[in-house]
């Protein structure tokens, strides 16, 4: 289902009373109000005029000022007042707040109304779970206002596209209730579902603080691949977690939010000590930080030298060179074939290598590796270092080549526009990769390929690719066989 399901804009012209206009945007665009926690509301339902059910939510203005203000300035002006829940999707979402509903045609409800002023998206690590409440847009991140849905089961794929602003805390059964509501083929309910909105009040709950617990208090060897996490803590809808260098937290490292109790962050540097610490959003309210952790980062990452990045007419045998890393022993070199050093793509990968250079044998010729270090301390693992690519001397000419009883025996047609077909015949079942590089060498195409023992025939789609000559190689760590095509 696309995202830009939520709402579609039409212009449509204006039908309702000018004071009532004017009156919604004034509220909007007034200067803010500092919410003393989180707003709260009564949806109150009714369906073909009969009471249905009430359920309440409340929004969340730490996280989302800007969308819990509109919200506010319209639920002031009973603007959703008669407006219909318009679309319900079973397993999904209910959706309303459109003018449209109020009294307009079905046909446009959901379209909303030109005049309506727009909100900017508060994006944010809110996930979005069973009875959040976002807001609607069209494919214009920047075009939410007043239509709002309401997650009736998780709907994680929304995530950080959509701005999360609020959630149910009471009555979540009727909002099941119009979700199962028969519909016509645009998800709209047969019987009209109108809602009341009144403001109820304020929550000014304070959540209690985290407590850390992975890694451990003064934990060593730490990467940027560490998943830092913490207690969860009842209310709160995001966690803020900083670093420092100093365990005041008189200066922060850098920080970041996450909708779920752990987190992973690129940021950490080699070789350094660090104090992390987190506090609990509930929307309204923020706890007082954790008490904070103390840990030291594995090994700084070397720096690489030889070949350098994006060389060319690099030797088939090369003498890899990097810089000493601070506190490293040994170090591990890589070599891979493709972009992403994957077990299939790996040709070298040698570890506890005490000096800072390495000759490798037996490169291909013309053909695009890439290569990374990483370091160590007396078997403790650290940073890799940046990924670096270099192209080897070139030959005239590639020939099909027969290796480890793999054979690869035609490709056609050649040349070819849009479909290349391969044959390839296999001694043993095996997942190769397959790379079509260009005459730089460059990699323009790279996938994983299941050979079967015996004869094997499959395709490829090259449409995209530009005209000229290119070269196929299909390879594991057992063989590789390569042919060139040309592409029209």
């Amino acid at each position: 289902m696309p995202l830009k399901f939520l709402k579609t804009m039409r212009s449509i012209k204006c039908c309702t009373k000018t004071f009532l206009t004017l009156l919604f945007i004034l509220n909007i665009y007034q200067s803010f109000a500092q919410y003393n926690g989180k707003p709260q509301y009564q949806i109150e339902t009714h369906r073909a005029g009969t009471y249905l059910g009430t359920f309440n939510i409340e929004l969340f203005p730490l996280i989302a000022p800007l969308h819990t203000r509109n919200f506010d300035s319209l639920v002031s002006v009973q603007f959703f007042d008669s407006t219909a829940f318009h679309r319900v999707v079973p397993g999904f979402v209910i959706q309303g707040g459109d003018p449209n509903s109020i009294n307009g045609p079905i046909s446009t409800w959901g379209q909303g109304q030109p005049w309506q002023p727009t909100v900017n998206a508060e994006f944010n690590v809110v996930r979005h779970e069973r009875g959040r409440l976002g807001a609607a847009r069209d494919t214009d991140t920047n075009s939410a206002n007043s239509q709002f849905y309401i997650c009736v089961a998780p709907a994680l794929f929304l995530d950080g596209q959509y701005t999360v602003y609020g959630q149910v805390t009471n009555g979540i059964a009727i909002v099941d209730t119009i979700v199962s509501e028969p519909r016509d083929a645009n998800d709209v309910p047969l019987q009209k579902i109108e809602m009341f909105v009144t403001y109820t009040g304020i929550d000014s709950t304070v959540p209690a603080p985290p407590t850390l617990s992975v890694p451990v208090d003064n934990a060593t060897g730490i990467t940027n691949t560490q998943s830092f996490q913490w207690s969860s803590v009842a209310g709160a809808v995001m966690y803020t977690v900083e670093f420092s260098s100093d365990s005041l937290f008189t200066s922060i490292a850098f920080s970041g939010n996450a909708g779920i109790t752990s987190k992973t962050f690129l940021q950490i540097q080699g070789s350094q000590t660090y104090w992390w610490r987190v506090k609990a959003n509930n929307g309204g309210k923020e706890s007082a930080y954790s008490i904070p952790f103390k840990f030291n980062s594995a090994t700084a990452a070397a720096n690489l030298i030889y070949p350098a990045d994006s060389s060319t007419g690099i030797s088939t045998n090369p003498v890899f060179v990097w810089n000493t890393a601070q506190g490293a022993t040994d170090y591990t070199l890589q070599v891979s074939k493709g972009s992403v050093f994957s077990t299939g793509n790996i040709i070298y990968n040698t570890d506890s290598i005490v000096d800072t250079t390495q000759q490798v044998f037996g490169l291909n010729a013309n053909f695009r590796y890439y290569w990374r270090v990483r370091s160590a301390t007396n078997g403790s693992q650290g940073f890799y270092s940046l990924k670096y690519t270099f192209l080897t001397d070139t030959t005239t000419g590639i020939q099909m080549l027969t290796n480890n009883g793999v054979v690869l025996q035609k490709i056609y047609p050649n040349p070819a526009q849009n479909i290349l077909n391969i044959k390839i015949d296999s001694h043993t079942n095996s997942t190769s990769l397959m790379l079509i590089t260009d005459a730089s060498g460059k990699i323009v195409l790279e996938k994983s390929v299941i050979l079967n023992k015996g004869k094997n025939e499959f395709s490829t789609n090259i449409k995209n690719l530009l005209a000229g000559t290119y070269n196929i190689i299909i390879t594991n760590k057992n063989f590789e066989v390569r042919d060139q095509f040309l592409k029209r």
